[in-house]
């Protein structure tokens, strides 16, 4: 899930939930439920995750997505 990749990217480099609140634009509990996957994550929310971690949005998918 991509969801949790982003997490775990995230923990990984001791990057804040925070720190995407801005640019998603999102409440810390709406930003804390999609990335526990109890949240559906859109296109829009991806693209705007993978610029803010600047990261290409191949980055996070894997075959089978």
């Amino acid at each position: 899930m991509l969801n949790k990749r982003i997490k775990s990217y995230m923990e990984e480099r001791g990057i804040k939930q925070s720190f995407l609140k801005e640019p998603l634009g999102m409440t810390a509990s709406t930003l804390n439920a999609l990335l526990n996957g109890n949240r559906k994550l859109s296109a829009e929310e991806y693209f705007k995750i993978c610029d803010a971690l600047d990261v290409p949005l191949e980055y996070f998918r894997k075959e089978g997505d």
